[in-house]
């Protein structure tokens, strides 16, 4: 785990090293953040061990139903598949672990019928509110006040974020880039001047054309070099990934020269999806694309392109 090389996105979450003692105590010490960061790449981290184990079954239902979960919006038909998951996951876990169930395993019995009463999960979670413990903490720690903290995310957090839209300039803009410079003609190949040429005319690309290392559009961050979803196949509701090379800039406008990948298929140990250049390029409007799911890291396993993400996507 220390030597694995994180992506952008997910190196902000990254959980920290696994210790024997942790093992010994069945007790992962990290942020909900990052076990989950580290659910979601466990297969790329240990790629070369996991079609040994026979207690993998255990993750692949489970991350089955965390992609479930996670959807949004739900298709109604998906209910039948949770159900059978969750009836198949405490199955499983009596086979391989069964002194390891605890009353969250007995919980995932009801999200069937959560997500039935209630529509999607994800809009009952409470991730975002338990993210705001490490600096509550801190308040309370600082300021000896460990009395009625729910009133203090009131009168000092929200406060303080209402002090961030008024005064933080990126935050009253449209579009804030991070990094800005000329373009260098060298970095560009023909096959991507001929699309510039096509989309903006001649142009002098040395003087006209700025880039950006990253981009925050309408709370989106576009990143050179990550992956996005920039559509889904109708009927299959394959996705359709686009890797960020440029981020432009011409006449006050923000472009994405983007390189449209190949899906060649889905791998349902690594649980993602395995994508190569073919160099497609297409230049992308971010006020014109669809949020399907934020930016992805591309892992390399076994000389191959993979990108994850958990979420069941729909076009409807």
């Amino acid at each position: 785990m220390e030597n694995f090389e994180y992506g952008y996105f997910d190196r902000s979450n990254r959980p920290p090293p696994i210790q024997v003692k942790h093992l010994q105590s069945n007790r992962i010490v990290a942020t909900a953040s990052q076990k989950l960061c580290l659910f979601k790449i466990f297969p790329f981290i240990f790629h070369d061990v996991i079609c040994q184990l026979p207690s993998y079954i255990v993750y692949k239902v489970l991350r089955d139903i965390l992609d479930l979960v996670l959807s949004n919006p739900f298709r109604k038909k998906w209910l039948f598949v949770l159900d059978d998951l969750c009836a198949t996951f405490y199955r499983t876990m009596l086979e391989h672990f069964p002194d390891r169930i605890t009353p969250k395993v007995h919980f995932i019995r009801e999200y069937e019928q959560i997500v039935h009463d209630y529509g999607p999960a994800i809009k009952q979670w409470c991730f975002r509110y338990e993210a705001n413990h490490a600096y509550f903490k801190k308040i309370a720690l600082r300021t000896n006040n460990f009395k009625n903290v729910p009133k203090m995310l009131i009168t000092r957090y929200r406060l303080k974020q209402c002090f961030k839209v008024a005064h933080l300039s990126r935050l009253n803009t449209l579009s804030y880039p991070v990094g800005v410079k000329q373009i260098q003609t060298t970095s560009l190949n023909s096959y991507m001047k001929k699309l510039l040429f096509d989309h903006f005319g001649h142009v002098d690309i040395a003087a006209n054309l700025k880039q950006c290392q990253r981009l925050i559009h309408e709370n989106v961050e576009y990143s050179r070099s990550a992956v996005y979803i920039v559509d889904l196949i109708p009927l299959k509701e394959q996705p359709i990934f686009a890797q960020i090379l440029f981020i432009m800039k011409m006449k006050e406008k923000w472009w994405l020269l983007a390189d449209i990948l190949n899906t060649i298929s889905y791998d349902e140990d690594l649980f993602a999806w395995e994508v190569k250049s073919i160099d497609h390029y297409s230049m992308l409007d971010p006020c014109q694309l669809r949020y399907y799911y934020k930016g992805l890291d591309v892992y390399q396993v076994n000389n191959s392109s993979f990108v994850s993400f958990t979420n069941r996507l729909t076009l409807y």
